[in-house]
């Protein structure tokens, strides 16, 4: 399945590996496929259950850049946007809520993997507060 292709999101032959590496290694992994050179297509173990998952390097995911995803690719369960030094808007990650997408960074992902509510997860801080990846920035 590592065949490099290639996609209008600028997304690198080695970002879409990590990421497929990352789902191959997890416990919760049962089938995978890719298409679109950065669409996954996964089957859950535990769950029985299938996600499709867009794997993006966004810096600031905004929520314009969300509804791209979702008119070239349709709704998808989960939209990776890389590692924890990106982030999402707080507009971005209230949608994609409302919408049951999960958006997560590469902190939130193996969590998000294993939650029967994929596209609520999040991780917590010592208070037991959400901690999300907000972005400072507008995308």
């Amino acid at each position: 399945m590592s065949q490099n292709g290639s996609n209008t999101w600028n997304v690198s032959f080695a970002q879409i590996s990590w990421l497929e590496r990352l789902i191959r290694s997890h416990g919760n992994f049962l089938n995978l496929s890719r298409h679109h050179d950065i669409v996954f297509e996964l089957d859950r173990r535990q769950q029985q259950d299938h996600l499709s998952i867009i794997c993006l390097n966004e810096y600031a995911m905004g929520l314009t850049a969300v509804h791209r995803v979702i008119h070239e690719f349709g709704k998808p369960s989960i939209i990776y946007i890389g590692g924890r030094w990106c982030g999402y808007t707080e507009q971005a990650k209230e949608f994609c809520l409302s919408e049951r997408i999960g958006l997560y960074v590469t902190n939130e992902m193996s969590g998000a993997l294993w939650a029967s509510e994929y596209w609520g997860y999040h991780q917590r801080d010592q208070k037991g507060n959400p901690n999300y990846y907000f972005s400072r920035e507008q995308a």
